[in-house]
């Protein structure tokens, strides 16, 4: 039997762990690391069998991203980035998906577009455009960015080998850093048709995970990569509160019943949480498996789960952080880097507030507005 994507990344917990300083420092995944993830299959773990993935459930997938984050929230972001957006590459020709799959090292990375457009030309496109954020860029194969056709009234997805980009080291920051999540652009750059995908029309396997739109599988998949954050925290911070004695207090941190409160509420708030998205994404599953289509309700059950994990997430970590006290804030202190990385994380858009009033208007009664994340 394959081994999940649990067992796979379990096998490769330790060497996560050892290259996190390195990811850090770099501001890219280290490239042993790089290696061992494809040989492991995670960074086509979406992708089904039938051209060369892993085929993993949507459930495994998340769980294994946990375990990942835990150890290090950069890889576990590189890792769910190019696996969701490798999937789009179904909405191409066969050849065309066979050509990116069937290289062993292949990753695709993306980034949402900051001023994109594609003119028909011929058989093809001309497309000019800047696109940010494109976690995992260093090491990927090809490049995909979404793009609007200029007349056509549509948007379509362009994928370049990545020789043929133009990268920009934007990514000066203090959280994930490891993801090297660099801005890249073309101009004027000739696409033939066979590699510019129409995300209207059916995909190349009608699996169910196809079903769902891609920004809300980013959205459970970045709820997991948090959720291992917060576990990463949590333990740290109980770790600590075993050991520690604080100065002008009378006993351990261990008996401080406001430490003991803090961590019992965050432990059963992260319990919660994971419950919550683990069950809603079974759920949805299950029907989506079942119709020919996902249902509106469904596509705002994995929206309110995405955003309200990734916030629960953040809430839990700093329970711990706040239990740490003074001792948490150095930089060599284990707390750090995760607290950073953590605080990016709720700063992306799949966690914005907003997305609550988004999921409320429509359970109040107003219609469904569609949008390129739900």
């Amino acid at each position: 039997m394959n081994a999940t994507c649990v067992e796979r990344v379990t096998a490769l917990r330790e060497r996560v762990a050892d290259a996190a300083p390195v990811n850090e420092t770099q501001r890219a995944l280290a490239p042993a690391l790089v290696d061992a993830l494809a040989d492991a299959g995670l960074l086509r773990a979406l992708m089904p069998r039938s051209f060369g993935g892993l085929g993993a459930t949507l459930t495994d997938f998340v769980a294994a991203l946990e375990l990942l984050a835990a150890e290090d929230a950069s890889t576990a972001w590189c890792v769910c980035q190019g696996a969701v957006i490798g999937t789009t590459s179904l909405w191409l020709p066969e050849d065309s998906i066979r050509r990116i799959w069937d290289d062993p090292r292949a990753a695709v990375a993306n980034g949402p577009p900051m001023d994109a457009v594609a003119h028909v030309d011929g058989s093809g496109y001309r497309v000019t455009g800047r696109w940010g954020f494109s976690s995992g860029c260093q090491h990927a194969t090809w490049m995909q960015g979404a793009c609007r056709v200029v007349g056509g009234g549509r948007w379509g997805v362009a994928f370049f080998p990545k020789e043929s980009v133009t990268l920009h080291d934007t990514w000066q920051v203090q959280g994930l850093r490891g993801t090297g999540s660099f801005e890249f652009s073309v101009s004027d750059q000739r696409v033939d048709a066979d590699w510019f995908a129409d995300m209207r029309r059916a995909p190349a396997s009608d699996e169910t995970l196809y079903r769902v739109p891609t920004g809300l599988v980013f959205a459970v998949s970045f709820a997991g990569v948090a959720l291992g954050v917060a576990r990463r925290g949590l333990d740290v911070a109980f770790e600590l509160a075993r050991d520690k004695h604080p100065k002008y207090a009378s006993g351990a941190l261990k008996d401080d019943p406001d430490a003991q409160r803090e961590l019992g509420t965050a432990e059963a708030r992260w319990r919660s949480a994971r419950a919550y998205l683990h069950a809603t994404i079974a759920e949805v599953l299950e029907r989506v498996g079942q119709a020919a289509v996902i249902s509106t309700d469904d596509r705002i059950a994995l929206r309110l789960a995405g955003t309200h994990v990734m916030r629960e997430a953040a809430a839990v970590f700093d329970a711990a952080y706040r239990v740490a006290g003074a001792s948490g804030i150095y930089l060599d202190h284990p707390l750090q880097r995760p607290f950073q990385d953590m605080h990016v994380i709720t700063q992306h858009v799949q966690a914005r507030v907003g997305h609550y009033a988004y999921a409320g208007r429509y359970l109040l009664g107003d219609a469904f507005v569609p949008g390129p994340l739900n």
